[in-house]
């Protein structure tokens, strides 16, 4: 239960990312800007970045007090990247990135993917600057849990009863904030405010007049805690995925969560082919649930960098958390689907992509998610809360949740902030709200809410858009980048009235049977080792397409030496022997298109939608390719009819039986292997 709780509870864009503009772009002369002595620059392999040699990216620390209040007091180190702006004419004022969570590192989500996608960056007449917020990953200190994640997979290895799962969350979240507070001190320090603050010394730090802010999730409180300390050094502010400063992080994630439950089980229903191909799947799903809770099942969970998999007891409970992880990506078209799916008991989606997000992620700070929602929330009174419209389970399950979180507060002795902190920001800062209409955790309506109070506020809804807009869609970067050029023009949004696409069945996909098998037992990395039957049915080819040589000179060789053809007694014999080679042939080029295409269909799939092939399948545009597996063991089968008629009937030389032969064995075992990979 306690995974559920902590997933439901995360307002965090695991999978955020934008890109920059090609490395040898043009630019204008860079604006002079002077770092503080706060400022310490350090190699970008501290944070597992590889720039290019010879780039311009700064990576360092920023020294901040650790509260602001005591300038003189103890000081902590923000992990900081700076990258710089890849198009004329460059402006002075920054892009500040912040991730959500709270406790998301913004240069793990960023970083790496801003670096390798020089394609779609939206501002990339401006620096770009990264920094990790104070507890979250690469700065220090970090308030990381990895008692909390050991814990989570225990529970999950066990089919402990909510009791059981309570109190070894209870036992885990006690000895970490033991420890931090040994380690960090002040975990009351580790709020929004303070967190805000840091913001206005980075820039500082770095050497800019000026900034803007990209938030998202959680990033957008922050940036709204900005725009009420620090104002007059924000140009424009971008809120993404927004979560107004009212929100209640213990109690409200059960309300989007029934929202987009019914949004997708409502939305198969209303649409005649998802509700032809999954009748009654609300039912169905509530249904599997339930069953799950009664009857767990047993799955192999491997991390997404490995195939060294963990028994894993499949709950209700832990689908539920699963299939809400997944929400958060953009795998709209497919939630049917996946549905159904495990209600047929096919769980690859789960256990090779979801079950590993949730269960073997190191880079959040769970700790600093506690000290945050703790310094907002700690007063909540849960047992007074009420859930009208929520399903009795998920009430319960939060309502039983907050408690414990909110008795964690006490327990880590985080100071509530003013209360006054919490009221809507009132702002004349251009700002630009980004909403997706299928986001799991912050709906439009959270970010319609702050427009009364912006005097330049403009809002923008995605129809199909799930939990953070800029780094998933090109019409965003598009926005963006022209509100920043003048953010007090309203933006073009023109591009993203687009109607949101149909919901996908098994009419649209292709499983593919062998890699499920593999992904169950190996995780997503276990689709590479259809390899293992790929890359022998392509040296076949090669061996078979050894013919085109063999037999022309083989025949020349006849001729010089003036050998008679041998000629078979019956008809079918001489046109086998006649068509050897030609079925070699035959069988070789059709090999190396299966095999291509195979690798092309897989690729391509894996680079525009990871979530299907984690279903261990591809479009149904790559249907043709099946069709060639079972003409290649009609070929197959050929050859071997063709190899008994030489033998029997002594054709060719001895030599040249016996090669044959090996090329016909070739064709078997590229059939069999072609024929296993569906």
């Amino acid at each position: 239960m306690q995974v559920i709780r902590r997933v439901v509870g995360t307002m965090w864009l695991g999978c955020a990312a934008v890109a920059l503009s090609p490395p040898g772009a043009a630019l204008a002369t860079a604006p002079v800007r002077s770092t503080s002595s706060a400022w310490s620059p350090v190699p970008c392999s501290a944070f597992k970045l590889k720039p290019e040699a010879g780039s311009a990216v700064e990576c360092g620390y920023v020294t901040v007090p650790c509260r602001h209040a005591n300038q003189q007091g103890p000081t902590i180190q923000l992990a900081t990247v700076v990258l710089p702006a890849t198009a004329s004419p460059r402006q002075p004022d920054p892009l500040f990135l912040a991730q959500g969570g709270p406790g998301g590192s913004t240069i793990e989500t960023y970083g790496t993917y801003l670096l390798d996608s020089p394609d779609a960056r939206p501002a990339a007449n401006r620096d770009i600057v990264l920094w990790d917020q104070r507890g979250t990953l690469y700065s220090k200190p970090a308030l990381m849990c990895p008692e909390l994640s050991k814990q989570a997979l225990d529970s999950a290895q066990r089919h402990e009863s909510d009791a059981e799962s309570d109190a070894a969350n209870k036992a885990a979240f006690e000895t970490c904030g033991t420890r931090l507070q040994a380690e960090a001190g002040d975990l009351s320090a580790f709020n929004s405010a303070e967190n805000a603050d840091d913001v206005d010394d980075v820039r500082r730090a770095l050497g800019y007049d000026t900034m803007n802010f990209y938030g998202v999730s959680y990033g957008t409180e922050l940036g709204q805690f900005l725009m009420r300390q620090h104002p007059a050094q924000l140009r424009s502010v971008i809120l993404d995925a927004v979560v107004p400063l009212s929100y209640n992080l213990f109690t409200e994630p059960a309300f989007a969560q029934q929202r987009i439950g019914e949004k997708y089980l409502r939305g198969c229903a209303a649409e005649p082919t998802c509700d032809a191909a999954f009748p009654d799947l609300a039912r169905r799903y509530l249904a599997l649930v339930d069953r799950l809770n009664a009857t767990p099942v047993t799955v192999q969970v491997a991390p997404l960098d490995s195939t060294t998999t963990h028994q894993v007891v499949l709950t209700g409970d832990l689908l539920e958390s699963a299939l809400y992880t997944s929400l958060y990506s953009n795998v709209h078209d497919y939630i049917p689907l996946i549905v159904d799916r495990a209600d047929h008991g096919d769980y690859t989606y789960v256990s090779s992509l979801l079950l590993p997000m949730i269960l073997f992620d190191t880079t959040m700070a769970e700790g600093m998610h506690q000290t945050v929602a703790c310094a907002d929330r700690g007063d909540t009174d849960v047992r007074a809360t009420e859930f009208p419209g929520v399903l009795p389970r998920l009430a319960k399950s939060t309502r039983e949740g907050a408690i414990e979180a909110v008795a964690m507060c006490r327990e880590w002795k985080i100071e509530l902030l003013p209360r006054a902190a919490l009221e809507p920001v009132t702002s004349e800062i251009p700002t630009l709200l980004l909403s997706g209409d299928f986001d799991p955790i912050t709906p439009p309506p959270y970010a319609a809410s702050l427009l009364p109070h912006l005097a330049h506020g403009q809002h923008v809804v995605f129809p199909r858009g799930s939990h953070g807009q800029a780094v998933q869609d090109a019409c965003a970067n598009r926005i963006i980048q022209a509100f920043l050029d003048d953010p007090r023009r309203a933006v073009d949004s023109s591009c993203v009235a687009t109607a949101v696409p149909k919901f996908a069945t098994s009419n649209d996909v292709i499983f593919l049977r062998t890699a499920r098998r593999l992904m169950a037992r190996s995780g997503f990395l276990g689709m590479l080792r259809l390899g293992f039957f790929a890359v022998p049915a392509a040296l076949c080819a090669a061996l078979l397409l050894t013919a085109v040589a063999v037999y022309p000179i083989g025949a020349l060789l006849r001729r010089l030496r003036g050998r008679p053809r041998v000629e078979a007694p019956t008809a079918l014999s001489r046109r086998l022997s006649r068509a050897a080679p030609w079925l070699a042939v035959a069988a070789a080029l059709l090999v190396l298109v299966f095999v291509g295409g195979f690798v092309l269909a897989v690729g391509s799939t894996l680079a525009a939608n990871q979530n299907l092939v984690a279903m261990a399948a591809i479009p149904v545009r790559w249907r043709w390719l099946f069709r060639l597996p079972p003409i290649v063991a009609v070929i197959a089968l050929a050859m071997v009819a063709a190899t008994i008629a030489l033998w029997k009937w002594r054709q060719r030389s001895f030599a040249g039986r016996v090669y044959f032969t090996v090329l016909t064995l070739a064709g078997v075992v590229a059939a069999g292997n072609l024929l296993a990979m569906r």
